[in-house]
């Protein structure tokens, strides 16, 4: 019997390289029926969502400004699959956890050796998937999606002598389709003053029909915003409540971030925003990290990933945002 739940989940708390993990691309998908692979589906228009407040506002006035935030600016770029149709390795077995699976399960595990494959390009593409972990085309072989339907693990292509039995999962992609999410930049407080900071927003929208998840570093789904100089090598931390948030920790002398990723659900038309401070400079939260190095343009760059199903192929989103700190002193 056909198993069409994935294998490869990652749950709500993955391990990571300081909250990144190797981006792959992606573009959305959802199932359909058993003789066709996964098919992404048509946005909607999201005239309306749920949104996710900021919770870092201050109700204070400024009385004697230090900085004015100006000029922000933004850029995008998705990095998706430039093509229609992706074939992935997506579980790894050795013949003793399959004869289990079936017996857990009560379920018969279809295995099939790669020469039963008869036709050439179905045969190739498999073989391709499973030796480099992908097989990717704008045009699909007669009988692939049914053979992949059909076989839960393949064997006689896998060199491992202890993951012999590979299984497949089959996306349809649709590559010209808009990205699935949408990232924007707003100044929402513009004045930096010693009684009220300044704030920059940064938003995530789903434009698409169906749950995004976002993965991004310990405090999603941005992670903690530093602000680099467009003058020089000089940076400055925007403040959150980053503690509060994820597994972030000053000290006296240091700050200290887990090496983890979480991740964060995305229905469709929804978003998510997040406020960040620009402090003044006689703030006390941490000023060796936070206090700006002085008036001038800033940038905040950035990459997170997302998908559709867990397993299934990954766009990456990458981002910029420019602004001006103007002295009014």
């Amino acid at each position: 019997m056909r198993r069409r739940t994935l294998l490869a989940g990652i749950g709500a708390l993955s391990t990571g390289c300081l909250g990144a993990r190797s981006p792959q691309p992606s573009s959305t998908q959802s199932q359909t029926g058993a003789s066709e692979p996964p098919t992404s589906t048509a946005r909607p228009p999201c005239v309306s969502g749920t949104e996710t407040p900021s919770t870092d506002s201050s109700d204070e006035s400024a009385t004697d400004g230090e900085y004015r935030l100006s000029g922000l600016s933004e850029s995008t770029n998705t990095d998706g699959p430039a093509v229609t149709y992706v074939l992935e390795a997506s579980a790894f077995y050795s013949g003793d956890a399959v004869e289990r699976k079936a017996e857990r399960t009560g379920e018969e595990q279809v295995v099939t050796d790669i020469s039963a494959v008869s036709d050439d390009e179905v045969r190739d593409a498999i073989e391709t998937a499973i030796r480099t972990g992908s097989w990717r085309s704008n045009t699909l072989p007669d009988g692939l999606a049914e053979t992949v339907s059909r076989v839960d693990f393949f064997i006689g292509v896998s060199v491992d002598d202890t993951y012999t039995h590979i299984g497949l999962e089959l996306y349809r992609l649709h590559p010209d389709q808009p990205p699935a999410v949408e990232f924007s930049a707003a100044i929402v407080d513009d004045t930096v003053s010693d009684e009220s900071p300044g704030a920059i927003e940064l938003k995530l929208t789903n434009r698409s029909s169906t749950t995004q998840t976002v993965f991004s570093g310990t405090v999603p789904p941005f992670g903690m915003v530093f602000a680099e100089s467009g003058e020089g090598d000089d940076e400055f931390l925007l403040w959150r409540k980053y503690e509060e948030e994820g597994c972030v920790n000053f000290t006296e002398d240091s700050w200290m971030r887990c090496d983890v990723g979480k991740l964060t659900e995305l229905q469709p038309c929804q978003s998510v925003t997040r406020r960040y401070e620009v402090l003044p400079s006689v703030t006390t939260r941490h000023p060796e990290y936070t206090v700006p190095p002085g008036p001038g343009t800033y940038r905040i760059t950035d990459s997170l990933t997302y998908y559709e199903e867990s397993g299934a192929p990954e766009s990456e989103l990458s981002f910029e945002v420019r602004f001006s700190l103007d002295a009014v002193r």
